[in-house]
């Protein structure tokens, strides 16, 4: 698995995700091979998302997770926390809110569902055509917001503002880096919030455990790695062989896709000893979670603490039990979850 994510000059990622971001987004890094304009708009992301104030959004989120919790009886997980939560977040983040919260979280999903999702051959066209409309409102939200500042001189604190301010993009560059980065944003968040709270939920013994741990930053997000293990927001990630080589001793012929399984390599006990046993102390670098190789999740050092954040609030505020996960599509999109009161 690790080698294959690593070998990106034979296994590519454009051929798999190119065609579909060109559609919403015109490019992202995640749709771009090895090579020149990958180097240089990923060098502009990082230096734009490292200059951006954590614990101002670390803050916000403890706030808007107390309101949320504040008296409740029972919670949506999905859209009644994690998702609007993670999209506040979002709007903190890039520097746009859009024209409301439903439709920005709805806009996001749209996308995420085609650009990332829609791997069927052909892709299908109702998903295909409800991203196509959704990217006219991201990227009309964006464009106008970066005018208004570049014409203001008022750039802001947060990605967007970083980005006009440091030059290595033009407003077209920065209107599809955060747009790339948006689209992932929400629901990576909700989907990863909600089945970590259905694993640990639905297993009263690990609960205990894990709520033993809720004063403790670093194994919590080590319980919230492993429950994803067992059943991850992301199960599979996919790559392009962009020449004939071999891997593992298996002939790989130019064109064929590799449906790389991160969902049974975090099963694999080389890698995670005891495999079933869910350990908060395992070493970070093993986990598939957010990808690997050249092709890292950009959002991760976000996901590494909000995610445990949310995990956290909903654990030490009491979980009596939890109900069962309602789908759109691949989404999560409704867990009840009943609060101790």
């Amino acid at each position: 698995m690790r080698e294959a994510l690593a070998r990106d000059l034979e296994f590519g990622i454009a051929p798999i995700n190119e065609a579909r971001i060109a559609e919403v987004d015109d490019a992202f890094v995640l749709g771009m091979d090895r090579g020149a304009v990958l180097a240089h708009e990923r060098e502009a992301l990082y230096r734009a998302l490292a200059v951006v104030d954590r614990g101002a959004l670390m803050d916000a989120i403890e706030i808007e997770i107390a309101k949320r919790l504040s008296g409740a009886a029972e919670i949506d997980v999905v859209n009644g926390f994690a998702r609007p939560i993670a999209a506040h977040t979002a709007q903190r983040l890039f520097g746009v809110r859009g024209d409301d919260d439903r439709k920005y979280m709805d806009v996001a999903r749209a996308i995420f569902a085609h650009t990332f999702l829609n791997l069927s051959n052909p892709p299908d066209e109702a998903i295909r055509q409800r991203a196509l409309r959704a990217s006219v409102f991201m990227r009309r939200w964006l464009t106008e917001e970066v005018e208004r500042r570049m014409a203001a001189g008022e750039l802001g604190s947060d990605m967007m503002g970083a980005l006009i301010r440091q030059g290595m993009l033009d407003a077209d560059g920065i209107v599809r880096t955060l747009g790339g980065m948006l689209v992932g944003a929400v629901d990576t968040t909700a989907s990863a919030v909600g089945k970590i709270i259905a694993v640990i939920g639905g297993d009263q013994a690990l609960l205990a455990q894990v709520a033993a741990d809720s004063d403790n930053r670093e194994k919590m997000r080590g319980w919230c790695w492993e429950a994803l293990r067992r059943w991850p927001h992301n199960p599979v990630v996919l790559r392009q062989a962009l020449c004939t080589t071999t891997l593992n001793g298996v002939t790989i012929n130019q064109g064929d896709q590799l449906w790389l399984w991160t969902q049974a390599a975090m099963q694999d006990a080389s890698a995670f000893p005891d495999p079933k046993r869910l350990r908060p102390d395992r070493a970070y670098d093993n986990y598939l979670h957010f990808g690997g190789g050249l092709h890292l999740c950009a959002g991760r050092s976000i996901n590494a603490f909000q995610i445990p954040m949310l995990v956290t609030a909903l654990v030490r505020r009491g979980i009596a039990s939890v109900g069962k996960v309602a789908w759109a599509g691949p989404f999560p999109d409704h867990l009840t979850v009943r609060l101790e009161t």
